[in-house]
């Protein structure tokens, strides 16, 4: 973490002061007892973490004053960030956590101009909690090893074993070689799972090949038969067409023999019909040979009816001329 500007406002000491750290990489703070420079120190680790020297959280507001503000901004893995914490005397205090929205090098007076958009989260507590995310370094870790407070530079000796080791193991950030060693246990541990699966896997293939040679081999045999099937398939087709040629002159010869047959029926039809017209003529010969036999008796016959007819035309004349005059004897008689 390298500082880039402090900036307090009726904090401990001072009523308001701004230190500007740019382009220093080491600073030495020197002045009599009482002259505000651990206060400096104590704006630092305030702003960043809310823990001070002092008594009680209204102590760290200047004497007659009714609040305080500290502004750090700060640059950490080539980000610029800035914590502002404030608070009121009576109240509880304020945390903002904003980042730049660049992060080239800065001058100091570029400083001024730079924006910075919120990372503050809800609530105090989590945005210190990412505050320490962000900056890897807690405030214990940090006064027991950046800062040694006054009549204080032996606490970290104090310490017990196992206090000292995490003290200087989250210094040394061995807590990130502990999660490197946690995350390649949980790769060597996805690595047995994809082995175990891989040659799960291998296994369900093998088997599958081995399925699939049976397989293989069945459709050998399969398409063997296909092909015998085929050939049974054709030479029974050649056979089919064979019975439907023969069918078809069947049906052929069945229509002629059906026609033969109407002819004939249609024949001895004409014969029943020629041999009645036959027997029908016959008769009538008979008929008119018997008529030829009588043909004497028929001309006297004929003769007679002449002779009757020409009597029966005189005899109508007679009687005509009869009714004519009767006529006209009834006229007269009128």
């Amino acid at each position: 973490m390298i500082p880039l500007e402090l900036s307090l406002k009726n904090f401990l000491s001072y009523r308001e002061a701004t230190l500007d750290f740019h382009g220093l990489h080491t600073a030495c703070i020197c002045g009599p007892n009482g002259a505000g420079k651990s206060s400096l120190l104590e704006a630092l680790a305030w702003s960043l973490w809310g823990n001070s020297r002092a008594g009680t959280e209204d102590d760290i507001i200047h004497s007659g004053e009714m609040d305080a503000r500290v502004d750090f901004t700060f640059q950490t893995n080539q980000q610029i960030y800035r914590v502002i914490r404030s608070r009121q005397r009576g109240q509880s205090s304020s945390l903002e956590f904003q980042v730049a929205t660049t992060s080239e090098d800065l001058t100091a007076n570029q400083l001024e101009n730079l924006e910075f958009r919120p990372l503050t989260e809800k609530g105090l507590r989590a945005t210190q909690d990412k505050i320490i995310q962000h900056i890897k370094l807690d405030y214990e870790t940090f006064t027991n090893s950046s800062y040694l407070r006054q009549g204080r530079a032996d606490e970290f000796m104090l310490k017990r074993p196992s206090e000292r080791k995490q003290v200087l193991a989250t210094l040394l950030r061995l807590d990130h070689y502990d999660e490197l060693a946690e995350q390649a246990k949980d790769r060597s541990r996805e690595a047995k799972g994809q082995v175990q699966l891989l040659e799960q896997s291998l296994a369900s293939l093998q088997q599958r090949l081995q399925e699939t040679m049976a397989i293989t081999q069945n459709l050998d045999q399969v398409e063997a038969q296909i092909l015998q099937g085929q050939e049974s398939v054709n030479h029974q087709r050649s056979q089919l067409q064979q019975f439907q040629q023969l069918q078809l002159q069947r049906q052929n010869w069945q229509h002629q023999i059906t026609h033969h047959q109407d002819r004939d029926r249609h024949l001895k039809d004409d014969c029943d019909r020629t041999q009645q017209e036959l027997n029908l003529n016959h008769r009538r010969r008979q008929e008119l040979e018997a008529l030829l036999k009588q043909e004497g008796e028929i001309r006297a016959g004929y003769h007679q009816y002449q002779q009757l007819q020409a009597h029966e035309e005189v005899q109508a004349s007679k009687f005509q001329s009869y009714q004519q005059a009767v006529q006209q004897r009834q006229q007269l008689q009128d």
